[in-house]
């Protein structure tokens, strides 16, 4: 099989629509290379979508960097791709395959319309070429998604209930704000790549390939079902294992019968795919072959593990209970769909530094490459699948639901054959905007996903689990009590919050850091001359209203409790404010759902099986939900989401009593001793304290010690507690305090000092306690791209806390200062 990427000589021209043009009058108009708007502009990489090459060729600037979108005239366009490629073999049975086109594209051949293509979510492949020559030209003409939304007649049964964009297979991000920029923005174009396929001899056309485990683990088996195209007598398929050090592990033959093939492999005593917090994730790689050597080759990564369910999202993973901590993800960018593999990276960099074993693919999520799920396969990272629906009612016409089930098939079959893969869900709050926009009546698309979905997944991947939608579950669509649900008490009072079964959506809104927030905003917005950050009646915006244009979804009402916090007298004071009060949201409400019950139930069953925060990253330059900013770069809510994800958690429950837990979400059982102190910031000493021994088993939650020996102490008392190993070393810590932040007077000379130990080891102490320190740095004015094991934390006097430098900087200016203390301290790096 032969398989060339056409990736060189591309260019874009718009196109005004006007339902006259003639393929030979488009032909002769890209011949003429135009000028001013209706240039042909050359594309330097492909693939890119229309804004990636109007950016490149600076045409039009980033909206992300502001939030603000200013070219909204790009939507009213048609827009051409064009490029000439040769084919060496044109008699050969040719194809075209177009993994990622964004929308509505008919597609041209040598003057000649081959294909038509209208939904965003399918990989394409053209029928056999017929017109395939040596010198070819290539045209994939898009038409303005906008303007076939707009033109879309509606039913009347769906009137006020399924707006038009749900009645196509279009990316509905783009015709929302809801992530950024202001207004939307309605990508289009080419966004991964386009291949033409050359079938010398035998294709695989399709492949079904599952790993199995016996009952005792001691043998594992690799099934592999092909479906092939162009048989031409060829007698045998190989297959293939080679161990994570390119050893090979057994060789199979099989014969062809046709169209198809049957393969089976054994492996002896294989090695266990485990999530990151439980083990390694060791991968195989299986090498499949048909036919001759010019025969074509499937080169796939799999993991020998056991996922099993012992009751609601009760999970156990090759024997061993499993609890799921993690994020939810958004596309990185608003401005593209195309992959960018880096970014990703990063991303995932981050979510593996903050401790989480599970990320969710949202249901308004752009289509992600396979790069991604082997980049979650080899990290150990559980994935939560959603099929491509979100929060709306959608069309039950055939047409709409046929290509819901070919979207479905063609991303089973895709990703099936990946360890990472925990479930497969319907979509994204489908049930849950029926309940809350039009409560008792019948939730138009529930046929998609209660019967189509679930029919081809049981189908196609029948040991997977299937979940019809997020949330789901209960007695109504948000029931914590049963199924899944998503953290909206911010607004809504909801029954058993304290201690869903899964909360696979959890959220707050709060700023980036106050770099960021300069790039989003002129100094006149983020500080408007006269503001006073007084909150009343008559203002009761917890921010200038100037903020209000780069914020999405009234997000000044859905803050954590900014009230626990001082007042603000600056930017930078208000982003803490903010920043803090989402921080102390994460910090209460993880620590909550890990211990999984309350001290003064006799029970003692982790009620909570998991948790996923709403939203890892923000992909636009907006306030909004991320803990990671448009440029990754983390604030202080992403530090508290990664201490309250610690596989050991040491937190405090402070109710009718206090109380000091440990939760235990490792395979192995953790013993020692507990130290609880009391510090009084006023004298800065310990007043009281006392030691208790521990034993905590895997998958346990329980209490420690309660604080009744102290009596009544004062509110100022900061509780410290810390777990040591048998050996003496540190297994787990917390410091945590009754009393809000604002009635609290923390020390502002705490004699902060950072030095340097080590390669890229910092290490800081204080002479008093230093409040949320926060360390930054600076290379020849480059603020970004520096990340820290460790940051925002809290620093008790002579205790170092040694913190790794990360991220892409060698050497610059660190600076580390607490939040209310006076001065800075620096270090060279």
């Amino acid at each position: 099989m032969k398989r060339m990427i056409l990736e060189k000589g591309w260019k874009l021209r718009r196109i005004k629509p006007d339902g006259q043009l003639t393929p030979e009058r488009l032909v002769d108009m890209l011949c003429e290379n135009g000028d001013g708007p209706d240039l042909n502009y050359t594309i330097n990489k492909m693939p890119s979508q229309v804004h990636d090459i109007l950016y490149s060729h600076g045409v039009i600037e980033n909206p992300n960097i502001m939030g603000h979108n200013k070219d909204t005239w790009i939507d009213d366009f048609d827009w051409v791709y064009f490029c000439d490629f040769k084919a060496d073999d044109p008699a050969l049975p040719s194809y075209l395959y177009f993994k990622g086109l964004d929308t509505y594209a008919d597609i041209y051949l040598n003057g000649q319309c081959i294909a038509r293509f209208d939904n965003v979510y399918l990989q394409h492949r053209t029928e056999r070429l017929e017109n395939l020559k040596k010198n070819n030209t290539l045209m994939v003409y898009f038409h303005s998604s906008k303007k076939v939304i707009d033109s879309i007649e509606i039913p009347e049964k769906y009137a006020g209930r399924v707006p038009a964009n749900s009645c196509e297979r279009v990316f509905r991000s783009g015709f929302h704000d809801y992530n950024g920029p202001i207004p939307s923005l309605i990508r289009c174009g080419i966004y991964s790549e386009v291949v033409l396929e050359q079938a010398e001899t035998l294709r695989i056309r399709e492949f079904k390939l599952d790993s199995f485990l016996n009952e005792d683990y001691t043998e594992g088996t690799i099934a592999c079902s092909l479906q092939l195209e162009n048989y031409s007598g060829e007698t045998e398929c190989t297959i293939s294992v080679y161990d994570g050090d390119n050893n090979l592990k057994g060789l199979e033959k099989s014969v062809i019968s046709e169209d198809s093939a049957e393969l089976r492999i054994t492996v002896e005593k294989p090695q266990l795919w485990w999530p990151r917090t439980h083990g390694e994730p060791y991968l195989y790689t299986i090498c499949i072959r048909c036919g001759s050597k010019k025969g074509d080759q499937l080169i796939k990564k799999v993991g020998f593990r056991k996922l099993e369910l012992a009751g609601d999202f009760d999970y156990r993973i090759n024997g061993h209970p499993l609890k799921l901590w993690g994020v939810n993800l958004t596309h990185p960018d608003t401005l593209t769909n195309c992959y960018n593999e880096e970014l990703m990276n990063r991303i995932l960099d981050l979510a593996e530094l903050g401790n989480c074993n599970i990320v969710r693919v949202w249901g308004e999520s752009e289509v992600y490459d396979e790069a991604f799920y082997d980049q979650c396969d080899s990290r150990g990272i559980m994935v939560w699948q959603d099929f491509y629906l979100c929060y709306s009612m959608y069309s039950e016409e055939p047409r709409f639901m046929e290509a819901c089930r070919m979207e479905a098939e063609q991303l089973v079959k895709r990703l099936r054959h990946h360890a990472c893969i925990l479930l497969w869900c319907g979509g994204n709050e489908m049930l849950l905007s029926r309940d809350y926009d039009f409560p008792g009546e019948y939730c138009f698309g529930e046929k998609i996903f209660m019967e189509v979905f679930p029919e081809v997944c049981k189908r196609l991947d029948p040991d997977r689990l299937y979940h019809p939608s997020s949330p789901y579950g209960g007695k109504w669509a948000n029931d914590p009590s049963a199924g899944d649900t998503h953290g909206y008490t911010h607004l809504w009072f909801v029954p058993e919050r304290d201690y869903p079964v899964f909360l696979s959506e959890n959220c707050r809104v709060s700023t980036p850091p106050l770099r960021t927030m300069k790039k989003m905003m002129t100094p006149e917005e983020l500080w408007p001359e006269g503001y006073t950050a007084k909150v009343s009646r008559k203002n009761p915006l917890p921010w200038p209203g100037s903020w209000c244009n780069h914020n999405t979804n009234i997000g000044h009402i859905k803050l954590g409790p900014v009230e626990h916090y001082y007042d603000a007298d600056s930017p930078g004071e208000l982003i803490y404010r903010i920043g803090a009060a989402h921080a102390e949201y994460i910090r209460k409400d993880v620590e909550r759902f890990r211990r999984g019950y309350s001290a003064g139930d006799q029970k003692g069953v982790r009620k909570t099986k998991g948790h996923m925060l709403w939203k890892f990253n923000n992909n636009s330059n907006i306030i909004s939900y991320g803990v990671i900013d448009y440029f990754q770069e983390p604030y202080y809510p992403y530090y508290a989401l990664k201490r309250a994800y610690e596989p050991i958690l040491l937190s405090c429950e402070f109710s009718r009593h206090g109380y000091v837990w440990m939760t235990n979400d490792t395979m192995n059982r953790v013993e020692g001793t507990l130290d609880i102190k009391l510090f009084d910031m006023d004298n800065n000493s310990y007043v009281k304290g006392f030691s208790v021994p521990f034993s905590v088993m895997a998958d346990e939650s329980k209490v420690l010690a309660d604080l009744d020996e102290f009596g009544q102490f004062r509110k100022r008392f900061l509780v410290c507690a810390k777990a040591f190993a048998p050996g003496g070393g540190l297994i787990a810590e917390c410091i945590d305090v009754f009393e809000l932040e604002r009635h609290l007077m923390f020390p502002v000379d705490t004699g902060l000092e950072i030095a340097k130990e080590g390669g890229n080891c910092l290490v800081i102490t204080s002479k008093k306690f230093a409040r949320c320190v926060e360390l930054l740095g600076n290379e020849d004015g480059d603020e970004f791209g520096w990340l820290f094991s460790d940051n925002y934390f809290d620093l008790l006097p002579d205790e170092p806390k040694k913190v790794m430098v990360l991220g892409r900087h060698s050497k610059g200016i660190i600076t580390a200062k607490a939040v209310y203390d006076d001065q800075k301290c620096t270090i060279e790096f």
